[in-house]
Parts: structure tokens; C-alpha cells; sequence
């Protein structure tokens, strides 16, 4: 009785062990994650520090076109970006989402010069043809990047894509910024990365198994608790003492025990009634021979 109601506390703690298993699981954090940003430029600079954060993840942009990325050293990126405009993603902000923050396109302005006086003139000056605005009017639509007519003898390593790019962290070496830049002056529309990160979810697993283990034993002490098992068990316990008796017939008894002694016993009582029989056998015979002469005789 003590056994099964050990048995039966077992199974309302596995249960609840079980439950919590499975609702760690259930809210496990991912063991891979990927953060974004929307941007809005033909330029995203990955800083450095960002991609040490993945040291075995990826970077990726997206785009529309034709798509490059370059890596550099600092002093000529920097001299390079100097003159356009770029997105640069700072860090992470959550698991969710990257920073950035924007850099416009130093334009110098001219210096202001001292111009002589204008002599009045008495004819108007000339309105702008409407031949340049029409011409202004069918400009492309997109900026020319600067970069398209720049060295790129700068550049240590490229990458090239269409409407996506995504590059190992570990093919960029260390304190070296990824520039990514489309082609086409298409703005770029987002920049991504691939994180890697450890969880601590060792102990999910184990929780589980545990808990369904002790559920099964609580199970079985249920039933045995509602179904009354004892006729069972009582023909069980009779068929195996009827066994262990046809056991005990059929071998040998063992030396000085009360079996022994018995057919030792009646070994010698049998060998004794077989004597006797003989004798008589003996005496019979004699007693015929004697009648048999006397017949003669007379």
C-alpha cells in the first residue's frame, strides 16, 4: 500500500514536471536570429563593430538591380564615403532590429567673390529656354551614384548580386567595413544580419523525459488502485507454487534432508520384504521334495 501511494505522488509530480517541460519548450528562444532595418540609399555602410556580433552569421542588403559590396581599408573607405550619401548601421537594437544613422553628401559652396558693379542696362535679361526644362524634365530618374565614375582600385575584395547580396562576416577580416552599393541608383530598401547565439535550453529535454517517466509510473499505480488485481494474483501464486512443486518431484534431493532420509529409508524397509518371499520359496521346496520321496517309498 505504502508502494503504490509513493507510486501515485510520483505521477501527480511528474505530471506537473511533464506540463512545465513542455511549456519551456514551447517558448524556446531560436537559436539562429535575424534583425533588420529598412534604409533608404544607394550606400549601407555594416560598421565593423556589427559585424562582430556575428562572427560565424551573415550580412545581407536588398535592393532592386544589380547589387555590390566592397571592403576596404578604414582610410580609404572613409575617403571614399566622403563624398556620398550613406546609410550606416550602427548595433543592434534588439533581437529584432539594427540601428543606423544617415550621412549626407558634403557638397563644398564656392567662396563668395567681390564682382564689379553692373553697368544699367537697359535690356531685360533672358528668360531660360523651355528647351532646357523639357530636358531636365526627361533626366533620368535616378541620380547617378558617384561611385560609378570613382577608383575602385581601392577596393580589397567584391561581392556582386541582383536585388540581394548576403556575405559570410568571417570572409571580412577584422576592423574592415562592409560597403554595399547598387549599381543601378536604385536605393537600397534593407540591411539584415545573421546572428548565431547560444541559448541555455540543456535542461528542456531532460525536464520532459523526466516528467513523462514519472507520469507512466503514476499511471500504472492508478490502475492498479482501481482495478482489483488480487484473484490474478492469487492464481498467479498458485500455478507458480504447482510449478515449483513438479520441480522439486522430478529433481534429486539434496543430501541429509528430510527427502533424503525418507527414501533411504524406504530403500532399506523394500529390501527387507524382498528377503523374506525368498525363504519361504526355499522352505516350500524342501517341503515338496520331502513328500515326493515318502510317495516313493511307500
Amino acid at each position: 500500500m505504502r508502494l503504490r501511494t509513493i507510486a501515485l505522488v510520483a505521477g501527480a509530480l511528474g505530471i506537473v514536471v511533464l506540463a512545465a517541460g513542455l511549456v519551456a519548450d514551447a517558448y524556446r528562444p531560436e537559436r539562429t536570429v535575424t534583425p533588420d532595418v529598412a534604409v533608404d540609399s544607394t550606400v549601407v555602410v555594416i560598421e565593423p563593430e556589427v559585424m562582430a556580433l556575428a562572427p560565424e552569421g551573415r550580412v545581407g542588403v536588398s535592393g532592386s538591380g544589380a547589387i555590390e559590396a566592397h571592403i576596404a581599408r578604414p582610410v580609404d573607405a572613409k575617403a571614399w564615403l566622403g563624398d556620398v550619401s550613406a546609410t550606416y548601421v550602427t548595433g543592434l537594437s534588439d533581437w529584432e532590429s539594427l540601428t543606423t544613422r544617415s550621412a549626407d553628401r558634403v557638397v563644398a559652396s564656392p567662396s563668395p567673390t567681390a564682382s564689379p558693379s553692373a553697368s544699367p542696362s537697359a535690356s531685360p535679361s533672358p528668360s531660360p529656354s523651355p528647351s532646357a526644362e523639357a530636358e531636365a524634365a526627361d533626366g533620368p530618374e535616378f541620380e547617378e551614384p558617384a561611385f560609378m565614375t570613382a577608383s575602385r582600385d581601392h577596393w580589397r575584395e567584391t561581392w556582386r548580386g541582383t536585388d540581394r547580396i548576403s556575405v559570410r562576416t568571417i570572409d571580412v577580416p577584422a576592423g574592415l567595413p562592409l560597403i554595399v552599393t547598387s549599381t543601378t541608383g536604385a536605393p537600397l530598401t534593407q540591411a539584415d544580419l545573421q546572428i548565431d547565439r547560444d541559448v541555455n535550453d540543456g535542461w528542456i529535454n531532460p525536464l520532459i523525459w523526466w516528467g513523462a517517466v514519472l507520469t507512466a509510473v503514476g499511471l500504472v499505480a492508478l490502475v492498479f488502485f482501481i482495478v482489483d488485481l488480487r484473484p490474478v494474483q492469487a492464481r498467479i501464486e498458485e500455478s507458480m507454487a504447482r510449478l515449483r512443486r513438479r520441480r522439486a518431484a522430478g529433481a534429486p534431493p539434496s543430501p541429509n534432508s528430510r527427502r533424503s532420509r525418507r527414501s533411504v529409508s524406504a530403500g532399506q524397509a523394500g529390501a527387507d520384504d524382498s528377503g523374506a518371499p525368498e525363504g519361504d520359496d526355499d522352505q516350500t521346496d524342501t517341503d515338496d521334495t520331502d513328500d515326493h520321496d515318502e510317495q516313493e517309498r511307500s
